[in-house]
Formats: C-alpha cells, structure tokens, sequence
C-alpha cells in the first residue's frame, strides 16, 4: 500500500498529465512548424502545424489558469507554498537539499515542498509566460496581413521562453527517471488514475 504522503492529489495528477500533453505536443510541433508571414507559402501541412500549435496552446493555457486556481485554494502538494517555499523552513530546507544534491545524494521524491516543490513552481512560471505570450499572439497576429512591431516583440518573448521550457523539459523528464531509477515509483505515483 502506498503512504498517502507519498502521492499527490487527483487533480494535481490530472494537471500533470494535462501539461505533460500539451506542453509535449507544442514542443515537438514548434520544431517543423513555420509560423505565418514568413517569406513564403505555407504548404498545408505547415498550415496544419501551426494550427495545431495554436489550438494545443489555447489548451495548454486553460491548463494554466485551472492549475494556478487549484494552487491558490490547495493547501496541499499543488499549493502556492507548495510551489515556493519562500518561508524561512522552506529555504533552510532548500538549502539542506541543495547541499546533499551537491555531496551525490538525491531526495526522495514525491509531492513534498523544499528543492522539488520550488522546481515544480519555477516550470509553472516558464509554462505560464510561454502560455500566456502565446495566447496573445493569437490574438494580436491576424489572419492575413502584417501582424506589427509589438507581436513582433511577443513572438521573440515567446522563443526566448521557449528554450527556458524546452531545457526545463529535459530536465524535468531526466530528474523523473533519475528519481524512478533511484526506487522512489515517482512515475507511477504521478500517473496512476485511481
């Protein structure tokens, strides 16, 4: 039996999955997708890429809003606390794991606060500004025509964001199996549906 302490909240898993899908599919697309107003035609499949980008984000920032809503009413491992241990146990506990991380011992992993909880809150930060200029990119870049200087400037802001995602991405997955690897089930404990 697996100690309750040990797992996290359905709708943190729910979440999870969610971003797991989502931010997936927007990374692996974005490699072959050309974005409108580029200098040339855009064949249908490039087409379908972005509109695949664009839909799959407009998710993925639903799945922003209700995860940054769970965290301000949880109080539990999706919790704003959670997330950034700012409080004076929370950094000393940051700093107990960052000093054991550097002598080679590893966490246990779960849904607990300290070095794991910050690194859950800092990728929810990258997702939620990657989401969010986006998001206004699909409303400001219109369907023909010159989108302008200031969605010019969202969409640099957009890819700069997306290499902090797509490195948070490899870690994030290389951490999970470390910690998988380690005995710690964190995978399964993560994406069991009961």
């Amino acid at each position: 039996m697996t100690n309750q302490s040990s797992v996290w909240d359905r709708p943190t898993r729910f979440l999870h999955l969610g971003f797991v899908l989502t931010v997936t599919i927007q990374l692996l697309v974005s490699l072959f997708m050309v974005p409108p107003g580029s200098h040339h035609p855009s064949t249908f499949l490039e087409h379908a890429e972005f509109l695949v980008h664009e839909w799959v984000g407009l998710c993925a920032l639903c799945i922003v809003l209700a995860h940054w809503t769970w965290s301000i009413l949880s109080s539990g491992s999706a919790s704003l606390g959670h997330l950034f241990p700012f409080s004076r146990d929370g950094l000393r506990g940051i700093a107990v794991e960052l000093r054991e991380l550097l002598s080679g011992r590893l966490a246990r992993g779960g849904p607990r606060g300290g070095l794991s909880g910050l690194v859950h809150g800092l990728g929810l930060v990258a997702v939620s500004a990657i989401a969010v200029t986006g998001g206004m990119l699909f409303v400001m870049i219109p369907e023909n025509g010159d989108p302008g200087a200031l969605a010019h400037h969202i969409g640099d802001l957009h890819s700069l964001i997306a290499t902090l995602v797509w490195t948070y991405w490899f870690g994030h997955i290389g951490m999970a199996l470390l910690h998988q690897f380690a005995g710690d089930d964190t995978l399964r404990r993560m994406f069991r549906l009961r």
